[in-house]
C-alpha cells in the first residue's frame, strides 16, 4: 500500500493536472476567441460605417472590382490544438465578404517531426503501461527483473495510478503539438505569422496586408 506522503503527492499531481488541463488552458483559448470575437465586432461596425460614409457614386474602381477575375490564394497554416480552427473561420468569412472570388485553403500547421514522433511514443508507452496497471500483469518478470515496488504500488492503487499516467502523458503530448502558429500566406508569400509576431492579428490589420498585395500585384 502507499503510504501516506505518497498518496498525498500522488493527489496533488492530479489535481494540478486536472486543473491545468481542463481549467487554465479553456481559460487561455476562452479569452483568446472572446477577444478575437470584439476585434472582429469592432472591425464589422467600421466597416458599416465606411459603407454608409462612402455611398455617392464613387466612380473609380475598388481594389476588390480591380482583381474580380483574379484568383489569388489565401492560405491559413494554424495549430488546431490551440483552438484557432474558429479564428480561421472567422478570417475566412472577413476575407470571402470583400474579395468573394479568392481561393482560400487552411490546414493544421504541423509541429517539427521529432516532436511528432515523440509524442506518438509516448502515446504508445501511455498506453501500454495502461493495460498493465489495469490488467495487474507484471512484464517485468518475465524478463528477470522482479515484481518492482513502484508496479506493486500501482497495480494497489489501479485507478490513481492509471487517471495519473493519462493526465500526464496527454498533458506532454499537447505540449508537444501545440505549435501555437497561426500562419496567413497570400499567393505562397507569407504576410503574417503569429510565431514571430506573438499574436493573431486585427481584422483591419488582416484586410490591410491584403490590400497591399493585390495593389501591388495589380500595379505591377
Amino acid at each position: 500500500m502507499l503510504s501516506t506522503s505518497g498518496a498525498f503527492i500522488i493527489g496533488l499531481f492530479f489535481f494540478v493536472s486536472i486543473f491545468d488541463i481542463f481549467i487554465v488552458k479553456a481559460n487561455e483559448n476562452s479569452n483568446d476567441n472572446k477577444n478575437l470575437d470584439e476585434k472582429f465586432e469592432d472591425s464589422l461596425s467600421i466597416q458599416n460605417e465606411n459603407t454608409d460614409t462612402s455611398q455617392g457614386g464613387n466612380l473609380l474602381p475598388t481594389l476588390q472590382d480591380r482583381n474580380s477575375k483574379d484568383h489569388s490564394t489565401l492560405k491559413f497554416l494554424f495549430c488546431v490544438s490551440c483552438g484557432y480552427k474558429q479564428a480561421f473561420m472567422q478570417f475566412s468569412d472577413l476575407a470571402n465578404e470583400k474579395y468573394p472570388d479568392i481561393l482560400i485553403d487552411g490546414d493544421n500547421f504541423a509541429p517539427a517531426l521529432w516532436k511528432t514522433f515523440l509524442a506518438q511514443a509516448i502515446g504508445i508507452v501511455k498506453s501500454v503501461l495502461l493495460i498493465i496497471i489495469m490488467t495487474g500483469t507484471n512484464p517485468f518478470e518475465t524478463l528477470g527483473f522482479g515484481y518492482p515496488q513502484l508496479l506493486q504500488r500501482a497495480h494497489n492503487n489501479k485507478l490513481s495510478f492509471g487517471m495519473l499516467l493519462y493526465l500526464l502523458a496527454n498533458m506532454i503530448e499537447s505540449c508537444l503539438l501545440a505549435t501555437g502558429a497561426f500562419e496567413i500566406f497570400l499567393n505562397g508569400e507569407q504576410i503574417w505569422s503569429k510565431i514571430e509576431t506573438g499574436r493573431v492579428p486585427s481584422p483591419e490589420e488582416f484586410i490591410q496586408l491584403i490590400d497591399a498585395k493585390l495593389v501591388n500585384k495589380t500595379v505591377y
